[in-house]
């Protein structure tokens, strides 16, 4: 999905519901978008991960390791060489989003990846199919290149990869984005920004001009008046990846060009 297709569809909906977007609808509507949610795999994923923590334990490998179980998706954290939070204005967010079928496959090829390679990184998956697959934050940018590069040399792409969030940059089809890792995320600074403008839009009863250029003039002015540091970091990186989709261009070397 393009972005002028998901904000047209919402801007249909809210015309004829007159339903009133939160920054939760849009927050679960981008994580699930594109796929069909399925926990077939839960059972395998927590198991094959169990396994894999034993055989870390009896390793030199330094890891850390934190579970969130919700009633919606158990989610798994695992940092590898780390002790700290990333420095968000140095770390790079990977979306690795492959389809529910190929998710243990994937994690072993990622988990040995960054051991092999001694890189400062912290991984998440969920149990249950979303559209973020497997999400990696690199503390370091220079180690986010080689890893894509790497997964598309080892794999076809085209055949593995799930459809990601409309509104990030990819290279190669894995989202690349930026963002805050103490008080918001990207998907949840975008689902607040998406609500503001919808609600903008209905009190002006003017969906009509709803659209990505739209879209993007609204971040750039609402990053203006923006008070609170991390939170002007996160819209800008949100604009960032926007204006890096139109222009076709590396999220890692975007500039500003619109």
């Amino acid at each position: 999905m393009k972005i002028n297709n998901f904000l047209r569809q919402i801007a249909s909906d809210i015309k004829i519901t007159n339903k009133d977007y939160t920054a939760l609808d849009f927050y679960y509507l981008l994580k699930y978008i594109g796929i069909k949610k399925d926990g077939s795999l839960a059972k395998d994923i927590n198991s094959f991960y169990k396994e894999f923590l034993n055989n870390l334990d009896n390793s030199l490998v330094k890891y850390t390791k934190f579970s969130k179980n919700t009633n919606e998706n158990m989610t798994h954290y695992i940092g590898f060489y780390v002790n700290k939070k990333a420095d968000f204005r140095e770390a790079v967010k990977v979306y690795f989003s492959v389809k529910y079928e190929y998710l243990i496959s994937a994690l072993k090829t990622v988990f040995m990846y960054i051991v092999r390679n001694n890189i400062k990184a912290v991984v998440k998956f969920h149990v249950k199919a979303t559209n973020e697959g497997i999400v990696i934050r690199f503390y370091d940018e220079k180690d986010v290149l080689p890893f894509i590069n790497y997964c598309n040399n080892n794999f076809v792409l085209r055949e593995l990869l799930a459809p990601i969030n409309p509104f990030m940059a990819s290279i190669y089809g894995i989202g690349v984005v930026r963002d805050d890792n103490t008080e918001s995320t990207f998907n949840k600074t975008l689902s607040k920004l998406l609500e503001e403008y919808f609600k903008l839009h209905k009190s002006e009863n003017n969906f009509d001009n709803v659209g990505e250029l739209d879209f993007l003039d609204f971040i750039i002015k609402r990053e203006s008046i923006e008070e609170n540091l991390i939170m002007k970091f996160n819209i800008k990186e949100v604009e960032k990846s926007i204006k890096a989709i139109l222009n076709m261009t590396s999220p890692l070397e975007e500039k500003d060009l619109l």
